[in-house]
């Protein structure tokens, strides 16, 4: 089928910067792409003349093969020029230096209309095989973004390429771009940079500490640490760079992927560089270079190991300072250091070198609070061993959990500590709530129940009671009939809470495989909260009896399990006594008991077994009830 003359294709006036991107954008990275365009030509050298002025001239010379009218036309005049399918992988040289062997750089074919960051119109002059060509391009208009604006050639011997162009825009010195640069390009052995005459050098610097050749997954790497305040480079010369064949790829940083080689903000990060060399992650590259391709298996090795490798030098390069820092951290609280026992001196002492050995690199402020936060914790010592009494309600064991307090660390202290800051939290909670007449039992003092189930004896406090696909139904069959009108039962977001006309009734279960491998509920918890205003009597203490049977005697479990009932309220009525639940069909066997309990008796036993702490510590008393819930219920509800 013939094209239409009347249809043609048409471009955005902005269209060729907006293809280019931050090639003709950002001036280091249109300069990286020319020295790599360079690179690739076979050249030895390449030399960037940059101007003081606007107006004048920018130019790139290089002593490479060159390129002939025939090239110009089908080699840079052809946008997103792909020269591994025509060209292959390797740089071809001058005859001079034919038996040299260099991978090329280029991919994607759009680095050569670099010129056009400093300008909408710029040279190419090139000479090979006699002759030189000589082509002026600028950015052109709708029907044809790039434009060749003049062709000529003329006789010339020799080989190579000159680039320029009057500068408009995007001027920068030439130091800073030789500052720049070197960051972008390291001294290859056969090919050099200059920058109005003056080399781009980095392994001559003064700031070089160490080098190291080490092999990862095949990938032999060259592993340079750089101390960025001898060598003077600027702040953005900082992190972990790879450069593969020369030629870095991508920025500069402290991480590569999804892993992290240190943190930004430590001394070490701020004061050093790394520079990894390669030639063997060329395929792992992205076409502009400006990272590696994700999800690569190969460089998240690399990256793995080059963080452990890391990680030994940073310790490496503080280890003469860690005695230092650490005096100089306990200088600080030397009185209350000195005043300590010994023993806890020594145990003060050791958690000071297990934090530096993990962070040479800590700074003195953060050291500084956590030698203070170890010091107050070796005074409190008795206080421990009052604190890791309240997790046993057994005086024998106070004299052995005294003894072992010579072995706790500050990490095991803590958590000990937390955990009876969680339960004087629960007790403070259920306080608040239990005298509120207001407060909504199905989303506050029911959810705690099941939660904290200690409140009602340790046997309860196994994290295996949990809602059971058999109990939920059973729920729902036993109550189904019973709800009153205006009660609902919140499966979606509570299967194991069903709300009645006066109640609240929430239940979890425990489980055990059976001989067929299946789960099969064994101990059911079954608690009861009465409204405000319903105080316990026999006819609460009955009612929960027929939901204890009904329960036992369910279609939907498997087998009969045994039930603790709990029937929670403000009161109870004289002469109401708990009972036990004997099977109708072998009396001789318990299936359940029920217990009716004040919320003031369940918080006092709490408190009880925590030593009343909370009425001693003064933090639960002040803290608003808003902040009490955040903490204690759980997130759902």
């Amino acid at each position: 089928m013939e094209s239409l003359d009347l249809f043609h294709t048409r471009y955005e006036e902005n269209y060729l910067r907006r293809e280019l991107g931050v090639v003709v954008n950002d001036p280091i990275v249109a300069l990286t792409e020319l020295v790599a365009n360079a690179h690739d030509a076979g050249a030895s050298k390449v030399n960037i003349v940059v101007p003081e002025e606007f107006g004048q001239t920018l130019k790139v010379l290089d002593d490479g093969i060159g390129m002939t009218s025939e090239h110009l036309q089908t080699r840079w005049m052809m946008m997103r020029y792909n020269r591994l399918q025509h060209q292959g992988p390797y740089v071809a040289f001058p005859e001079e230096r034919k038996n040299l062997k260099r991978k090329a750089f280029g991919r994607n074919g759009i680095g050569r209309h670099g010129l056009l960051c400093f300008g909408d119109e710029y040279t190419v002059e090139t000479w090979r095989e006699g002759s030189c060509a000589k082509l002026t391009i600028r950015i052109g208009s709708q029907d044809n973004p790039l434009e060749a604006v003049s062709m000529d050639s003329e006789p010339r011997e020799g080989r190579g390429t000159r680039l320029t162009v009057p500068v408009t825009q995007n001027l920068w010195t030439g130091e800073r771009i030789l500052e720049a640069m070197a960051t972008r390009f390291i001294s290859m052995p056969d090919f050099a940079i200059y920058i109005n005459g003056k080399e781009v050098k980095l392994d001559d610097h003064p700031g070089l500490l160490s080098e190291e050749a080490v092999d990862i997954a095949g990938a032999k790497l060259k592993i340079t640490i750089v101390d960025t305040k001898l060598s003077k480079k600027n702040a953005k010369f900082q992190g972990v760079g790879i450069w593969v064949g020369g030629r870095r790829v991508g920025d500069m940083d402290w991480r590569l992927g999804p892993v992290s080689f240190a943190d930004a903000r430590r001394k070490f990060s701020l004061r050093f560089a790394v520079i990894v060399q390669t030639d063997d992650l060329r395929e792992e590259i992205l076409e502009d270079w400006s990272g590696f391709k994700p999800r690569s298996d190969l460089v998240n090795q690399v990256a793995d190991e080059l963080a452990q490798y890391i990680a030994r030098k940073r310790k490496e390069l503080f280890s003469s300072e860690i005695e230092k820092v650490k005096e100089a951290a306990l200088d600080s609280y030397r009185s209350e250091f000195d005043e300590l026992p010994q023993l806890a001196r020594n145990e003060v002492s050791e958690f000071i070198d297990t934090m530096l050995e993990d962070n040479p690199d800590l700074e003195m402020k953060v050291l500084q609070l956590a030698v203070k936060a170890a010091i107050n914790l070796e005074k409190s010592h008795h206080g421990q061993s009052l604190l890791s009494k309240l997790i046993s309600i057994s005086h024998d064991d106070v004299d052995a959990l005294d003894q072992l307090l010579d072995e706790w660390t500050a990490q095991d202290a803590l958590k000990a500590l937390s955990e009876i800051d969680a339960r004087l939290k629960v007790i403070e909670t259920l306080r608040r709530l239990s005298g509120d007449k207001d407060a909504d039992e199905l989303h506050t003092i029911h959810p705690l129940l099941l939660k904290a189930r200690w409140i009602f004896g340790p046997e309860f406090e196994s994290s295996e009671y949990s809602s059971n696909v058999g109990l939920v139904k059973t729920i729902e069959q036993v109550f189904g009939k019973r709800l009153d009108p205006e009660a609902f039962n919140n499966a979606k977001k509570r299967p194991d809470i069903v709300v009645l006309k006066d109640a609240s009734v929430g239940a979890k279960a425990l489980e055990e495989i059976d001989e067929e491998g299946l789960p099969t509920v064994i101990k059911v918890l079954l608690i009861e909260v009465k409204r405000g205003g319903f105080p316990i009597g026999r006819e609460e203490m009955n009612q929960a009896d027929g939901y204890v049977q009904d329960i036992a005697y369910s279609d939907f479990l498997t087998s009969i399990p045994y039930i603790n009932a709990f029937v929670v309220g403000e009161s109870i009525k004289p002469k109401t006594a708990s009972k036990e639940i004997k099977d109708s069909d072998d009396p001789s066997k318990t299936i359940g008991r029920i217990r009716a309990i004040t919320f003031s008796t369940l918080i006092d036993a709490a408190d009880r077994r925590l030593f009343r702490l909370r009425e001693k510590l003064q933090k639960y008393s002040s803290m608003t009830t808003s902040e009490l819930k955040q903490a204690t219920l759980p997130i759902t509800q």
